[in-house]
């Protein structure tokens, strides 16, 4: 009997403590449903960021400057936040998992060269709440299933395809924007990790006022991004690392395009696959095309960091590239003048040898130049004089008919 009972609530326990700790991470990955938060650093009140996700003590983010703050408080939609460190981002791109990852995908691609077989470079593209659009160009924050969130991925997807990377990008909504989206669009992502991706991006857009993500970059006006990494996360320091090396590198090529790293309290499905990262393109107030725009440099930051700084010299099955290296091609031109010098070495011994020797062959040269020659420019004369004759008839012919 007694036995029974403990049995009944070791389960109840369990299953409670299931309960919260689901219920806790659903909770946490919900967004504000009116406003957003603003956060501020303790002591001096500089706003450090906005975001309409919601802001719990612990907490982190790195922002535009690499500076490190954790969140100590939150009151109401304010939330204050401590400075930790400076952090040196570069140091990121010499971590042993960043040089690891670049080289597996050269040696595999090796690998599969040598056996004359092609490895594709894979990224895969979904969209957790797929109602999220851009006022200015949607005309409103939310299109249920069929948001313009779409659009931005359908860019980022495009961007990645030029630079020879297939992409499986997908369309399937995960309606209602909820606390339960990521439940739902999680079965999305293991269906996607079935085709061995190398990444797997999830986008977003966030919902603060339109200054919080207006941006330039190398002269070019569009929407910047964020990242977002989730606390409750058991491949947290895999994930951290990875979305580091996208800010290194976005920093080193686009200054300006990451406005910074979120680390909230919720899991983002970051847990299936050590390269999962979450985009917010821009905000729900700024022009869907300014989120594209970001989009599309963003694809350059998402190769360079997963297969390397080199990674368009990637070889075609046709053997040719697909882009061309500024410096390359010399060798194959070079090549073509040896092919044409050699053809008209060829040509001209069996020319020498068919006429019998050099006398003959410049009596030959003499006779086409004379007489055949001659014959051939008379030839042409006489064309070009007939031409010139029915088109001075014509001419007349066409005179008499305006003036008719």
């Amino acid at each position: 009997m007694m036995k029974g009972i403990i049995k009944t609530i070791a389960v109840s326990l369990l299953f409670a403590l299931t309960l919260y700790t689901f219920c806790s991470m659903a909770l946490a990955e919900e967004e504000k449903e009116d406003g957003y938060f603003t956060v501020y650093e303790e002591g001096t009140n500089k706003k450090i960021f906005a975001t309409s996700m919601i802001v719990s003590i612990g907490d982190q983010y790195l922002d535009e400057e690499n500076n490190f703050y954790e969140v100590v408080k939150v009151s109401g939609d304010k939330a204050y936040a401590r400075f930790k460190q400076k952090v040196d981002i570069e140091r990121s791109l010499d971590y042993p998992e960043a040089k690891a990852m670049a080289a597996a995908a050269q040696e595999d691609y090796n690998t599969l060269k040598a056996a004359e077989l092609k490895k594709d470079r894979v990224i895969a593209i979904y969209h957790t709440h797929s109602d999220e659009s851009y006022i200015p160009t949607d005309g409103t924050s939310s299109i249920p299933y069929k948001g313009g969130i779409f659009k931005v991925g359908d860019s980022l997807t495009a961007a990645l395809e030029r630079k020879g990377i297939k992409v499986t990008h997908s369309l399937k909504p995960h309606d209602p924007h909820d606390s339960m989206a990521y439940q739902r669009s999680r079965r999305t992502a293991m269906d996607l990790l079935k085709n061995g991706p190398d990444a797997l991006v999830d986008v977003h857009r966030d919902a603060v006022p339109a200054e919080e993500y207006q941006g330039n970059v190398n002269g070019r006006p569009l929407a910047k991004v964020r990242l977002v990494v989730g606390r409750q996360n058991p491949q947290m320091s895999t994930i951290n690392n990875f979305a580091w090396q996208l800010k290194a590198n976005a920093d080193r090529k686009y200054p300006g395009l990451v406005k910074g790293i979120f680390y909230g309290k919720g899991g983002y499905n970051q847990d299936l696959f050590p390269h999962s990262i979450l985009i917010e393109a821009g905000t729900y107030t700024n022009s869907r095309y300014k989120a594209e725009d970001g989009a599309d440099i963003m694809a350059d930051v998402l190769a360079t960091t997963i297969y390397g700084p080199d990674y368009q010299k990637k070889v075609t099955p046709g053997g040719g590239t697909t882009t061309q290296i500024p410096g390359e091609g010399g060798g194959a031109a070079r090549a073509l003048g040896w092919i044409v010098g050699i053809a008209i070495v060829g040509v001209g011994a069996y020319i020498f040898i068919s006429t019998g020797g050099w006398n003959e062959l410049s009596a030959k040269v003499r006779r086409f130049a004379g007489s055949e020659f001659a014959n051939f420019l008379g030839n042409i004369r006489k064309i070009g004089s007939s031409s010139k004759k029915g088109k001075d008839s014509g001419e007349n012919d066409n005179d008499n008919d305006i003036n008719e």
